[in-house]
């Protein structure tokens, strides 16, 4: 299969990814693989039952198979590879790395790493930036991250957050009576419950210590230093370690496939910033379920029942739809001092005296009193103590995440001193002002960002007749959620279109014009409607959702790799971590591809296929297309198979732009008619100005869309000059144009597919315009 990409990647003063010939670059891809959150060995999905012992045993587990099996990782890879993606977002978690305990690094997972990045070195053509991911902190606290460890380090048992309510996990909601965990029901869990442990007890004491513990539990010391320091370094060590040893192993793949790092996925604030522990804070829009106030989670965490509020997500926001007793039954988060004591001694740690386990660690702090429930301090996580300053998110941002910022970039630089640094803020969060401060930003800094449609998220369908403006919303833009509506599926994908720039400009405008931005996550859910698209085959709406998502980001001019790819999805299960079912690829959904000789051309004929197939096959009403076709002969068909949405997920694209801006590009999925304006192009036909014929504009035309097979008959090509070329085996539009703005526009000849015409090989409109 033909390479795409080649050569270092870097960046220009204008912020664009460039090649090594100095165009403007498209980084594409995916993340792989939704299910590195969780251990390979033993086999543990989201689902699996908190209450076995095993889910507990958080030493004892691998991730040797993450993010595929070696076995499978090629077809895996060149499936992706075949989509027209030209980058990988890896993921791999701190438990990967770290779970024996502290300092106590997975070799054999690090040498499996290096044997599936030799594949991908292999298969050329894939740039690849690895993902220190997590959600909620931990797998222990409802989400995926950080070892089991980290919150004996803290305090903290967590064994005894569901009982507390300071986390809800999937694996709590498990039938007793199903021994062997085969007829537990996906459906019991709650749509989008996970995200709620970011604002329970245990995952916000988490992300509190892990960037604010000097600042807010200067008490909590562990072997001579903060609780901060201690997790930091931990986590910083962890990443370096990962990454010296690769390059120890394998220095050739830091030449050209391994880009860059992100921070941290998602990083979250904790309690940083709270003024009224008393109140859900109007600008926490997700409200799912039980939805304890701060002060309700220091209760519970000491184990004194409470009753808490219940809400669900409408389009108006969230409501409130009653109310639920909790009852730890005297139960406490907090480890008691024997218990405290037993993992001091099993990781070595020396904690200091002034920490008291066994009691509320903001209660030693004098946030409150925990016997009365009194709050003693109620602007203890509003005022920096130290400055008297007023803490919000954008003072987190600018001071305690920087600060993070720069000690994790300088550990990462010191292995590889010219990696990427993908600096990601809280989610939908403004990035820190840097944009003048040259000692923290350099041309290897890039924005990352993320972005999903909170609608289609939490209702998990794709409404064509109303929509909101999430960004908007979560920035509080409006004075009541309702005036964020938006009406008309134009307009949504307007909208969505709309958010994207506005977080790229911000981007801009707080980093620098020269910092590269991509969206490091976005995507779909693909068990829209109860599933309906696993029972009649029919994936309309998600294809509609994608190619609006496609249509936002290529109108924003912003690279981007979707969330996600899951070797493991399966209808009933997703991808096996909290009911998410995002992954573009589903063993459930194998043969669901049209050959490569049958093209879907009117309804009719698609009922017909769909009655004849079997219920995961996937139907689309799109207009008359080609499918993927063998890129190389090497390239099996069933490589390709399993994608599902494939006419939104497989685009056309401007891959390298000789020329320094894009003014618009759209791809019409309907019409089958890409559109693509340089605002400002560089010359292809003077060897003097762009160094020899080769180097010109080049444009990712897939065979699904585009009848590429005696291309000079099918494709209508307009161009406003210049010439062009099509290389079949790698599905590139060669365009040689002239300097200054220009446009080109392609589609199929309308009518039969047959139709002729009297185009030469080499396509030109410079024989018009008398340049040839």
């Amino acid at each position: 299969m033909v390479n795409l990409v080649s050569g270092r990647l870097s960046t220009n003063k204008n912020g664009d990814f460039v090649d090594s010939e100095g165009r403007k670059l498209t980084l594409k891809g995916i993340n792989i693989d939704a299910s590195s959150k969780l251990p390979f060995t033993p086999n543990i999905p989201s689902s699996f039952p908190s209450a076995n012992e095993l889910f507990w045993d958080g030493e004892n587990v691998s991730f040797v198979g993450r993010p595929f099996p070696l076995s499978e990782a090629r077809t895996h890879l060149l499936r992706i590879k075949s989509w027209g993606f030209n980058v990988i977002r890896y993921i791999i978690t701190w438990e990967a790395i770290e779970h024996e305990g502290p300092g106590k690094y997975d070799d054999d997972f690090i040498e499996y790493t290096c044997e599936v990045l030799r594949i991908i070195q292999d298969i050329g053509g894939i740039y690849v930036f690895f993902d220190p991911h997590q959600d909620c902190w931990s797998r222990f606290s409802g989400g995926s991250g950080a070892p089991l460890w980290t919150f004996y380090a803290a305090g903290m048992d967590p064994k005894k957050f569901g009982v507390c309510g300071a986390s809800i996990l999937h694996g709590d909601f498990y039938d007793p009576d199903d021994k062997d965990h085969s007829q537990q029901d996906p459906e019991v869990y709650a749509k989008m419950l996970w995200p709620t442990n970011y604002y329970k007890l245990g995952a916000a004491t988490m992300f509190t210590l892990f960037f604010n513990g000097k600042m807010f539990a200067p008490k909590a010391m562990i072997n001579g230093v903060n609780i901060q320091d201690y997790l930091q370094s931990h986590f910083f060590d962890s990443f370096q370690y990962l990454l010296s040893q690769i390059k120890s192993k394998h220095p050739e793949y830091f030449d050209e496939m391994i880009v860059g790092i992100e921070m941290m996925n998602e990083p979250n604030v904790g309690f940083y910033g709270t003024s009224d522990l008393k109140k859900i804070p109007r600008e926490r829009t997700l409200r799912v379920g039980h939805t304890p106030t701060w002060y309700d989670c220091l209760q519970l965490g000491v184990g004194r029942k409470c009753v808490v509020d219940n809400y669900k997500i409408t389009v108006f926001g969230p409501r409130k739809t009653g109310t639920t007793e909790i009852d730890p039954m005297g139960e406490t988060v907090w480890l008691s001092p024997s218990s405290g004591k037993s993992w001091d001694t099993k990781y070595q740690w020396d904690r200091a005296s002034s920490w008291r386990l066994g009691e509320c660690l903001w209660g030693q702090h004098g946030l409150w009193d925990h016997v009365t429930g009194e709050i003693t301090e109620p602007n203890f996580f509003k005022v920096d103590p130290h400055t008297g300053q007023e803490l919000d998110i954008d003072s987190f941002t600018n001071g305690p995440f920087v600060e993070y910022y720069i000690n994790f970039k300088e550990k990462m630089r010191s292995v590889q001193d010219n990696i990427f640094i993908l600096l990601h803020p809280v989610v939908f969060g403004r990035p820190p002002k840097l944009v003048d401060k040259p000692e923290l930003i350099d041309d290897k800094i890039i924005y990352a960002l993320h972005y999903y449609d909170g609608l289609s998220l939490m209702s998990k369908t794709w409404n064509k007749i109303y929509n909101v403006d999430t960004f908007g919303i979560v920035r509080g833009k409006y004075s009541n959620p309702i005036f964020g509506l938006v009406f008309g599926e134009t307009n949504i994908r307007n909208c969505i279109r709309s958010q994207l720039r506005e977080m790229k400009s911000e981007g801009k405008k707080n980093l620098g014009k020269s910092v590269a931005a991509i969206v490091t996550e976005t995507g779909m859910p693909f068990d829209m409607d109860g599933k309906a698209a696993f029972k009649d085959g029919n994936y309309d709406k998600q294809t509609s959702a994608l190619d609006a998502l496609g249509y936002a980001l290529e109108g924003s001019d912003l690279s981007h790799t979707y969330w996600c790819y899951c070797w493991i999805n399966s209808h009933k299960w997703g991808d096996s971590w909290n009911c998410e079912d995002f992954s573009f690829y589903s063993p459930d959904d194998m043969n669901s591809i049209e050959d490569d000789n049958i093209t879907v051309s009117s309804e009719e004929e698609q009922k017909k296929r769909r009655d004849t197939e079997s219920d995961d096959a996937e139907t689309t009403s799109m207009m008359a297309a080609p499918v993927l076709a063998d890129a190389t002969a090497s390239f099996q068909p069933a490589t390709r198979n399993g994608v599902r949405a494939a006419n939104a997920i497989i685009r056309p694209y401007a891959l390298k732009i000789h020329g320094t801006s894009v003014e618009h590009c759209e791809f019409d999925m309907k019409n089958q008619l890409f559109k693509l304006k340089i605002g400002s192009a560089i010359s292809c036909f003077s060897a003097t100005e762009c160094g020899g014929p080769s180097i010109c504009t080049e444009i990712y035309l897939p065979k699904r869309h585009f009848k590429l097979e005696n291309y000079q008959e099918y494709l209508d090509v307009k161009l406003s000059s210049g010439e062009f070329v099509v290389d079949v085996d790698s599905e590139i539009l060669k365009w040689y144009h002239g300097p200054g703005k220009q446009e080109i526009e392609i589609s199929n000849y309308s009518g039969a597919m047959g139709a002729s015409s009297t185009n030469d090989f080499v396509c030109s409109f410079g024989n018009i315009l008398g340049w040839n």
